[in-house]
């Protein structure tokens, strides 16, 4: 008895949503355990008195972005206590780390429009303490030192694109080499696509946690 054409595209089909169920899955795991690493190592840096790898692993930890994660959120309050406590001793190196930290993780996890009460905060205080590190100074006044800061944020550039690129490839080689597999009627043609679509899916999955 011949295959009904229906029944072979709603097994495709779910095979498809089933595979990218998975995926999606694996990747929020391994990007939650990524994070949860980078935030206790940031943690213990801090216990030991390494500021500067507390940053950089709490920054990591910032960007452990996905849908629900509370881990850029604790790593933001990490990173706002280390630079508060930083220029409260006087050192203003390590402040401003932590600051420009924020606005990092914020800008290559693109989310800008969520955190712009953060990315401000973190600004009005770069300059500050660019003011402040100016102090004494007869060449670059306090006033001079807080506008060249300033003016620096204003045109601060994306990250680079290259690990969105390297998605929207993958995404475009899933999407096509599924809709190939879905409208193929011959056997093989049908797995050199289902591999195409892998292959894009996983490049996908790739960029995506390396991001």
């Amino acid at each position: 008895m011949a295959t009904s054409p229906r029944w072979t595209w709603a097994r495709w089909g779910a095979l498809v949503v089933g595979l990218v169920v998975v995926v999606l899955g694996a990747v929020t795991v391994h990007v939650e355990r990524l994070g949860e690493e980078a935030l206790a190592a940031s943690d213990a840096a801090a216990a030991s008195g390494d500021t500067s790898t507390a940053i950089a692993r709490a920054r990591e930890a910032a960007m452990a972005e996905y849908p629900g994660s509370p881990l850029p959120t604790e790593a933001f309050t990490r990173l706002t206590a280390i630079a508060e406590a930083a220029e409260s001793r006087g050192d203003f190196e390590r402040a401003q780390m932590a600051w420009r930290a924020i606005r990092i993780a914020v800008r290559t996890t693109r989310t800008e429009a969520r955190e712009a009460a953060r990315m401000d905060q973190a600004g009005k205080a770069l300059v500050r303490l660019s003011a402040r590190t100016c102090e004494g100074n007869q060449s670059r006044p306090p006033a001079a030192c807080a506008a060249a800061t300033e003016a620096a944020l204003a045109t601060d550039d994306l990250p680079p694109l290259g690990g969105f690129v390297w998605l929207g490839l993958g995404a475009l080689a899933f999407l096509g080499g599924s809709a190939a597999a879905l409208g193929a009627t011959k056997p093989k043609a049908r797995v050199v696509w289902a591999v195409v679509g892998a292959a894009g899916l996983a490049l996908a999955t790739i960029a995506t946690a390396v991001r």
